[in-house]
């Protein structure tokens, strides 16, 4: 069809058909052509012009037509008669039993209703049956008899109650009676009566006892296809029934074997639609159905037996032979099944019975003629012709319901109603089981009367949308002349409504997650588009931006820019001050007692500083604690010499003594950043500087070697020029080692005996035997010694040393060595040795400035600030270590990156075993749509009917339905006992290892345990949430750490505040979108919630802020990336990353060493010289030509430049965790006003964050006006639910829509749990992390995350939840879901209802269902398809997920987890009070919460590595589809086998894969 091009607002359509007519409206073809394309209003177009059709024409399908018939006379048998006789007498009986309510349904009309389905089937069955003896005969009704059989007893085994299954065994009976019968007949043609059955397949018997129309059919095919090559033939035979294909394959698989010249030439498969059979477990029928066709289209078989469902929509190869064995009804059957011989010379032949012949004959005759006028019509239907008058399009559309027009102009048809509602419910929030459908129903006469006068001719039809719908009233529909037309009034009705609400969008589609997200943009997402970024972009807009590394410019304390000292200008002399926290000994003694000294140094600058927290670090000795002063010493510089003096001295500190210096650096007095200098302070109180020590080290004097006539020149060395200074041996390690003179010997010589291990020697022997080619000889044999310690090389102090106890005797050993051979630098050591931390505390200073200022800041903003604890006498608490943190430092004790633990990866693929099973060796693209492996499949019945057992019949049924529900093998009394007990849950511990005495049920809030009060466990954070009075400050450390990245190997990270502000956040978003958008379903709150807490908003939301410039995320390398300071680049070198960026970009870390500065320029102007520039500037250009051309060193050279890169997740982690900050110590409420603050949530006007948790979360699904006894009625048993959970519901309403599931109908009350499910999961997430932070503080955060993990996922849910007995007060209406339960409970009654680790790899619905994408989620998908040039999963020959993901797949239904959740928020609206809430959840959780303390359950990929034998190995993730697939192959028992795992991102597939392994494991252990 090609659109009207004048109308406008209207899609183009382009269709495509093989027939234009319908049914057999075959006259006036012209003139319904043309009112088709009014309907459309646009054009049958055949090709785009006239020279095309000819060749269309040319390749057209043009068969030979042929006409068989047959005599119409068909023998009479008495047999037969009895038969039909047997078989009227049993219908008789059937209508008389009673076989109890079976559920009714609504015919098409709705005016009827349907014969109970069970009878009816059995019904159509036998009726079938009877059409095949009939038309086919007796040999064939032997076979389709079989087919009944068969099917009663998979039915029989599938009945529910006793009277059912009676009723299939009558059936049976019957047919077994009637195969006996027909048997016998057709062995009358055998000669003696002991022969087998099998003989009556003869070629003979099968011809005499078939109808005149099979035996015709037979001739043909042993005349046309007799001996010759099975690969000329393609034949498809027509039949008008499903169980016509089964019978006549049947046939044919006989007739064939019997008959030599058909036998290796004729290879026969049938295919028809859904079977009864199959109606619970249509897949298998699917997989074989599929299964046939393949080998059809592969030549393995040359002979299709079909039905109509190969008439239209299924694509077959072409065909030389098409046989219709039953008469043509339609005009499109005539067209659609002569398009199958689409073979040049093909043949089509209709078989028809003389009777028949020339209605027949007419009828084709007809068929032609309409087929040569529609291509009449069509010969000149190009594309440039005219399009249909208005008036004519006009004149055709008058509906029966005006269509409703949308204020953009959209016209809602009535016609596309029906099809409208269906596909709003299919898009609604369901789980595995969730059955989402419209219900209609038609009204009785009499309820009519309330609609129309006119109500005994008119009819009303009512609609009702599923629970969870936005709309929850009923819709009627207007009174029609006919029930169709209601239901589509009441559909278009709807449809109306729902886009008045919202549901709809302004195209008449259901509104999804995405255009809610965009029609909230501008409200909570506006800050996007200032990153060139949108919310409503696809990952394909986004490529510009989707760099998961960021350049930031680092940002300097405020309190050290433009605050360098200057003349005359008061300034600030902090003194910094370094005390040992460890006991003095002889290893430990030389770092004590020179920080015990009141010799320091201090940070001049012209700006006072805050109070400062006293920070740890740590070196070999061990613990020390660095503080800065609270007040300074006011300085005044009084000439510039005495500047120039305390510059050259800050210099000569971190080039000479710290060697920190890169060729590069100079001396930047004008800088406004980082501008401060380091001075010594006199050791005399109140006097200051030290003057004569920075006069006398402007810079630090050269080691060097001294010669023996050098040294002869010399007088004696002094004793008291070597007391606590700093020595080298120029003659052993040339100005490497740094030692500190720790005692000087006056008493020992040279010439004194050795200790220890050269006690043989004196110290004049062993030096002359090391070194006499270095220094000759000693000139003064005399002199005293010099003991001495090195001095470690480490300036990285943040991180506790493990010392090796062979390190530590070696540095405890005593260095003795003789003055004359040492330089002594004459520089203080004690002073020497705290300049060697200063590093370390600049860095941390830098931070904590940092950390201070958003103290400071977001007190201010909450109104804390004017508290006497956060106000002007706040002193800071010391630093606070995290002791759970593991880290890592290198041979010299400097922190270094630790590896986040990766399962080790063998280089080679397990070598071939004994025996190997490929689970998947053949992998076709539909093999994993099932879960069972191929040879758990059983055996195909339908194609092997007659060679049948009755033991394949039971693994069939014990295959597609599973375990038969025990309790209908219990016993009457059996089954009172457990009515009585359902209700008690397991008593005592469940875990073993459990100490508590507290019994595991949960108990009222009022009641005891044994006597004794229940014991409340207290979260603090709750406890701060009550008011002002109740909060601690918020420290200054807390804030360190929540901007500290883990990366940076501090003693203090930001993860654990991570972890209590990450959910603390989806709380928050989720109640703050239950209240802003109430009537929205789950699904589209959980979409529009992962992206509002995504990492992606939250980093736009924190780059709003200054916070990510302040971040502390690099590990601390002095010495080749930190800029100490009032230090920088020369400004002309740093001038071009803003003058010429195209060189700057070329800029390599060589490059800037190649800069030769000298003294001059150092301290200088800040450039570097004119020649030196050019010579750099030529040699970054230069690297393009070299083997430096396109590389990227921003990395290594940033630091220099004042900026840092940084992940994107990084930032976000940082805003999580300066939440996790103010919610530990000022409560929720203050918490929610940090939102605001970061605007990730914005409040409504009269409705503060403050006030959330106090908000009605009104819906009007959430809460409906209705008395407690309209909610009893639907609760049974509810005081037992509410005893088990410990809680007494004030408003039952709450409990009745925690238990409710969305496939239960009736209850029209409150609705479904998946509200309530959504809140809940929240609320449990934040109260279960509150306490793992609060109460596991020496845990990891790695290791909290887990606990986390194994606490709140669906599994430990759903246990908690059967253990407590919830799961009989579910509503629902799903046998499926039912069946799942009750198989999960029967499970975890062998597990004594504990989560063990086989409890922890069942499957969940997220392992086998693909839920919707995150945010964060989509973002790693994008980032995999970005890097991934891998086979997709089609390519990789594995299957499309989505058939993969069916119900039966699962082990833990969802269900019970969410109806856990749900009951939590039914707590919390209940009563209002969140620790009420916590005592109920701790009570329910306390068993795995004290258990899992103990013993974090290992994740199951970690699982899978430590079994000693699987040696198991994971593919690469591979994409398609928007799912990922990953590959494990393992050893078990000397098998190498391959699982495969799918999710919505490498991590999800791989832990599914890992559980499939693991439950293969188990299963071969058990």
């Amino acid at each position: 069809m090609q659109m009207k091009k004048g109308i406008k607002n209207l899609p183009r359509i382009v269709g495509l058909t093989g027939v234009l007519i319908k049914g057999n409206e075959i006259k006036e073809v012209a003139k319904k052509l043309k009112e088709l394309e009014t309907t459309y209003c646009g054009n049958i177009v055949t090709v785009s012009d006239t020279k095309e059709l000819e060749n269309v024409m040319l390749h057209s399908t043009k068969p030979r037509e042929s006409l068989m018939t047959y005599k119409s006379e068909v023998q009479i048998f008495d047999k037969i008669k009895k038969i039909r006789q047997r078989i009227k007498n049993y219908l008789q009986t059937l209508e008389l039993q009673d076989i109890g309510v079976q559920p009714v349904r609504m015919s098409k009309g709705m005016r009827i209703q349907r014969e109970p389905n069970k009878k009816s089937a059995i019904k159509l069955l036998i009726n079938d049956f009877l059409y095949q003896l009939d038309n086919y005969g007796i040999y064939a009704g032997s076979i389709a008899i079989v087919s009944l059989i068969v099917e009663f007893e998979i039915k029989r085994r599938q009945a529910e109650t006793l009277s059912l299954r009676n009723m299939y065994r009558s059936a049976i009976t019957l047919c077994e009676t009637v195969r006996h019968m027909l048997v016998s007949k057709l062995r009358d043609m055998l000669d003696d009566d002991q022969m087998s059955d099998d003989m009556i397949n003869t070629e003979e018997v099968i011809m005499n006892f078939s109808t005149p129309k099979v035996q015709l059919f037979l001739q043909y095919l042993k005349q046309t296809f007799g001996n010759k090559q099975p690969k000329d033939i393609c034949c498809l035979v027509f039949v008008e029934r499903r169980y016509t294909c089964k019978c006549i394959y049947g046939l044919l698989l006989n007739y064939i074997a019997a008959t030599p010249e058909l036998r290796n030439v004729l290879f026969p498969q049938f295919m028809v639609g859904r079977s009864g059979i199959f109606h619970d477990f249509d897949k298998l029928e699917r997989r074989w159905l599929k299964s046939a066709i393949q080998e059809f289209r592969d030549g393995e078989a040359n002979m299709m037996i079909c039905s109509s469902v190969l008439e239209e929509g299924i694509d077959v190869q072409a065909c030389n032979y098409v046989i219709i064995l039953d008469p043509i009804k339609t005009f499109n059957m005539y067209v659609q099944t002569k398009g199958r011989a689409r073979s040049k010379e093909a043949s089509f032949i209709i078989i028809s019975s003389d009777l028949e012949k020339q209605k027949t004959s007419t009828q084709i005759l007809q068929y032609r003629k309409a087929h040569a006028d529609i291509g009449e019509y069509l010969k000149d239907r190009v594309l440039e012709r005219a399009d249909p008058q208005l008036d004519d399009i006009n004149e055709h559309f008058q509906d029966d319901i005006p269509p409703f027009i949308s204020g953009s102009g959209a016209v809602l048809l009535a016609s596309s109603a029906l099809a409208l509602v269906h596909r709003y419910c299919q898009q609604m929030p369901s789980d595995a089981f969730g059955i989402v459908l419209p219900w209609f129903k038609l009204l009785e006469p009499e309820e009519r009367r309330a609609f129309t006068k006119d109500w005994a001719q008119k009819y009303v039809v009512s609609l009702t949308l599923p629970l969870n719908s936005a709309l929850r009233e009923t819709i009627y529909s207007d009174a029609m002349p006919c029930s169709r037309l209601a239901k589509i009034s009441a559909a278009f009705k709807t449809c109306v409504k729902l886009y008045q609400l919202g549901e709809l969008n302004e195209r008449f589609l259901p509104t999804t997650a995405i255009e809610r997200v965009a029609e909230i943009a501008n409200i909570h997402f506006e800050h996007w588009k200032k990153y060139g970024d949108n919310v409503t972009f696809k990952h394909s807009d986004r490529e510009h931006i989707n760099k998961n590394m960021k350049t930031y410019v680092t940002k300097y304390p405020e309190e050290f820019n433009d605050a360098m000292p200057r003349v005359g200008v008061t300034c600030y002399a902090y003194e910094i001050s370094v005390e040992p926290h460890y006991d003095r000994n002889d290893y430990t003694s030389h770092i004590y007692d020179s920080l015990q000294t009141r010799r320091n140094y201090a940070l001049l600058l012209t700006k006072r500083l805050p109070r400062m927290a006293e920070m740890p670090l740590f070196s070999h000795q061990g613990k020390m604690h660095a503080h800065v002063a609270e007040e300074p010493r006011e300085v005044v510089i009084r000439t510039e010499e005495q500047l120039e003096q305390v510059q050259h001295f800050h210099v000569m500190i971190f080039r000479d003594i710290l060697r920190i210096w890169q060729p590069f650096f100079v001396f930047d007095r004008h800088s406004n950043e980082n501008s401060f200098l380091v001075v010594p302070l006199s050791a005399t109180p109140d006097v200051g500087i030290d003057w004569p020590l920075v006069q006398q080290f402007q810079r630090l004097p050269k080691a060097h070697s001294r010669s023996l006539a050098e040294r002869q020149q010399l007088p004696p060395p002094n004793p008291e020029d070597y007391v606590g200074t700093i020595v080298t041996q120029w003659y052993a390690n040339y100005d490497e080692k740094r030692m500190l003179v720790t005692k000087v010997h006056t008493d020992l010589t040279p010439l004194s005996m050795m200790e220890e291990k050269h006690q043989d020697k004196n110290y004049y022997e062993f030096t002359m035997s090391k070194y006499r080619n270095y220094i000759g000889d000693v000139v003064y044999k005399q002199q005293f010694l010099i003991e001495v310690r090195e001095l470690s090389d480490q300036l990285n102090f943040y991180v506790q040393q493990r010392v090796k106890s062979s390190a530590l005797s070696k540095a405890r050993a005593k260095v003795m060595l003789i003055p004359e051979l040492c330089f002594n630098f004459g520089f203080p050591g004690d002073l020497w040795v705290k300049l060697l931390f200063l590093p370390s505390i600049l860095r941390r200073l830098h931070f904590m400035l940092h950390a201070e200022t958003l103290r400071v800041r977001i007190n201010k903003y909450l109104g804390l600030d004017k508290m006497p604890q956060n106000g002007v006498d706040y002193r800071p608490r010391p630093l606070e270590i995290d002791w759970s943190l593991r880290r890592n430092v290198d041979h010299q004790g400097n922190a270094m990156y630790a590896d986040d633990y990766e399962e080790p990866r063998p280089l080679l693929e397990p070598l071939p075993t004994k025996g190997v099973e490929m689970a998947m060796e053949k992998l076709e693209i539909t093999d994993l749509e099932v879960p069972w492996q191929q040879y758990m499949e059983p055996r195909d019945i339908e194609r092997n009917v007659m060679s049948t057992y009755p033991v394949e019949l039971s693994y069939f049924y014990n295959f597609t339905k599973g375990k038969n529900d025990s309790l209908d093998s219990m016993e009457y009394e059996d089954k009172e006992l457990w009515t009585q007990l359902q209700f008690k849950m397991p008593k005592g511990n469940i875990y073993s290892s459990q100490t508590r005495s507290n019994k595991l049920p949960a108990i009222m809030p009022s009641s005891t345990d044994n006597g004794k009060p229940v014991e409340q466990v207290e979260l603090s954070v709750l406890q701060h949430s009550i008011s002002n009075d109740h909060i601690t400050p918020a420290e200054q450390g807390e804030f360190l750490a929540a901007i500290t990245y883990a990366g940076s190997v501090d003693v203090f990270d930001m993860e654990r505040f991570e972890l209590l502000g990450d959910c603390f956040l989806k709380l928050s978003a989720t109640l703050y979108l239950a209240n802003r958008y109430p009537d929205w379903n789950e699904g589209i709150l959980t979409q529009v919630k992962s992206t509002l807490v995504s990492n992606r908003n939250l980093l736009y939301c924190l780059s709003e802020t200054d916070i990510p410039l302040r971040i502390y995320s690099t590990l601390f390398t002095p010495k080749y990336s930190w800029l100490p300071p009032s230090v920088s680049l020369p400004q002309n070198v740093k001038a071009l990353w803003k003058e010429d960026p195209g060189v700057a970009a070329l800029v390599g870390p060589h490059n800037l060493r190649n800069l030769s500065i000298s003294e001059e320029e150092l301290f200088g102007d800040g450039n570097c010289g004119k020649q030196s520039f050019i010579h750099f500037v030529n040699g970054c250009q230069a690297n393009q030509q070299s083997h430096h051309a396109g590389l990227d060193y921003s990395s290594e050279i940033n630091f220099c430049l004042g900026q840092v890169q940084m992940p994107d997740k990084l930032i976000a982690d940082t805003l999580e965790a300066i939440l996790g900050v103010v919610v530990k110590n000022y409560g929720l409420h203050h918490g929610f006003r940090m939102l605001e603050y970061f605007g990730i949530c914005k409040p409504d006007i009269g409705k503060p964050l403050t006030q959330l948790l106090d908000l009605r979360l009104g819906g009007s699904r959430m809460r409906t006006n209705i008395s407690q006894r309209e909610v009893d009625g639907f609760l049974i048993n509810h005081r037992h639910l509410e005893q088990n959970l410990g809680y007494t519901f004030c408003d039952r309403a709450y409990l009745l829509q925690a238990l409710t599931h969305p496939s239960n109908p009736t209850n029209r009350l409150t609705g479904c749990y998946q509200e309530l499910e959504f809140i809940g999961d929240a609320i449990l997430d934040f109260l279960i992390s509150a306490y793992i932070f609060e109460h596991k503080t020496r845990m990891t955060p790695g290791q909290l995350t887990d606990l986390r993990s194994a606490l709140v996922n669906n599994t430990t849910l759903a246990c908690i939840c059967v253990r407590h007995r919830f799961h009989f007060f579910i509503l629902a209406e799903n046998a499926l879901l039912s069946e799942s339960i009750q198989s999960f409970v029967q499970f975890q009654e062998t597990q004594n209802h504990r989560v063990t680790n086989h409890v922890r790899i069942l499957m969940e619905e997220k392992d086998v269902q693909p839920e919707p994408l995150d945010s964060d989620e989509e973002l790693e998908m994008a980032e995999l398809t970005a890097k991934q040039a891998k086979p997709t999963i089609s390519e990789a020959k594995a299957p499309k997920v989505g058939e993969f993901n069916i119900s039966h797949n699962v082990d833990v239904p969802k269900a019970l987890g969410d109806v856990l959740e749900a009951l939590i928020a039914a707590v919390y609206l209940d009563c209002r009070d969140l620790n009420t809430t916590w005592q109920v959840v701790y009570r329910l959780f306390e068993p795995e919460l004290l258990e899992f303390s103990r013993n974090v359950p290992l994740n199951p990929i970690r699982q899978l590595f430590e079994h000693k034998l699987a040696k198991p190995t994971f593919s690469s993730p591979v994409m398609d589809n928007n799912q990922v697939m990953v590959t494990c192959q393992f050893i078990c028992m000397e098998k190498t086998i391959k699982v495969y795992g799918f999710g919505n991102n490498g991590k999800q597939a791989k832990l599914s894969a890992a559980k499939h392994a693991l439950q293969k494991l188990a299963k071969c252990e058990a």
